[in-house]
């Protein structure tokens, strides 16, 4: 990827005339290896901060997204699944796909510093949490401090977040391609996640649901919907069963998080559903979806399709 990303920043008009896809920044995340292992050079890409920044900057001057999804080892990314709670998820902006990348992280520390020198790890949580086993084996005493990327924990080595943090007694857990982006850095221990499989999950977002994804590699899986629903906000108890009667579609996956506008301690769910064997037609399965929610409101659940692809 490193040969590839002076490209990718490349400002010419060419590069310009592409459409712009939005991931989680700077240069050298996961996400951004992600993004470019599905588009390619099909696409012109920009950097946010934070993931809430990829998802809130959708328009028609940047159409697509991508933000992750899911970790094999560490579970659903929370704040993903706090931002498809948000109106526009389903109105605005839509989930149009997903690509699956392997995770590889590296300590990663300025030349010379050894790793009894370290007292803080910077990295994004996720990273942080899929490599506890490390962390705990080797470095039990450094304090763990969180950033807005992997990339960025990298660039904390170089300049530090605050006077607090000496950048000869930390370190970064982000991928082994930031020692080529920035120079001054290198790896100490590679292949530091826990488990023999470390996969992660990304959703492709876009604004609208009309616009064509500018695929270079195309999903693997198809036929599949995301589907948001709040029980009646005024209900006391209600029966999970009825729901899954009422959509009588396979479901994949199933997440919640507490709602932002029901009562107190309702939530909102988040199913995955697919085609079974993936034989309808893209018409027939936009209808089966949309028949499928259709049921669910009738049953009394607010209901919304979040993406269908």
């Amino acid at each position: 990827m490193s040969n590839t990303l002076s490209t990718l920043a490349s400002s010419s008009d060419e590069v310009q005339e592409l459409p712009a896809l939005t991931f989680l920044g700077p240069p050298g995340t996961y996400s951004h290896q992600a993004a470019f292992d599905a588009f390619g050079d099909s696409v012109h890409y920009v950097a946010k901060q934070t993931i809430a920044g990829v998802f809130e900057s959708l328009s028609s001057e940047l159409p697509f997204g991508i933000i992750p999804q899911e970790n094999s080892t560490n579970g659903s990314v929370i704040e993903t699944y706090n931002l498809l709670r948000c109106e526009f998820v389903g109105r605005d902006s839509f989930v149009r796909g997903e690509t699956n990348l392997p995770i590889k992280h590296s300590l990663v520390v300025r030349q010379n510093v050894k790793i009894e020198d370290i007292e803080h790890v910077f990295s994004h949580e996720q990273a942080l949490g899929q490599c506890k086993a490390f962390l705990k084996e080797l470095l039990p005493r450094a304090s763990l401090v969180p950033t807005d990327s992997t990339a960025s924990a990298a660039r904390a080595l170089l300049n530090p977040l605050s006077d607090s943090f000496d950048p000869l007694k930390s370190a970064a857990i982000c991928s082994a391609i930031v020692t080529s982006l920035f120079p001054g850095l290198e790896v100490l221990h590679t292949g530091i996640q826990d488990g023999e499989s470390n996969v992660t999950r990304f959703y492709i977002v876009s604004h609208g649901v009309d616009v064509r994804v500018p695929w270079q590699t195309p999903p693997t899986h198809r036929k599949r919907a995301l589907i948001r629903f709040l029980p009646d906000r005024d209900s006391v108890a209600w029966d999970f069963s009825q729901a899954i009667k009422a959509l009588n579609i396979p479901i994949s996956r199933i997440d919640r998080r507490p709602s932002l506008y029901s009562a107190t301690f309702h939530d909102a769910y988040f199913l995955e559903v697919y085609a079974e064997g993936g034989k309808e037609s893209d018409v027939t399965w936009f209808d089966c979806v949309n028949q499928a929610v259709e049921r669910l409101r009738q049953a009394g659940l607010e209901s919304t399709v979040l993406g269908i692809w």
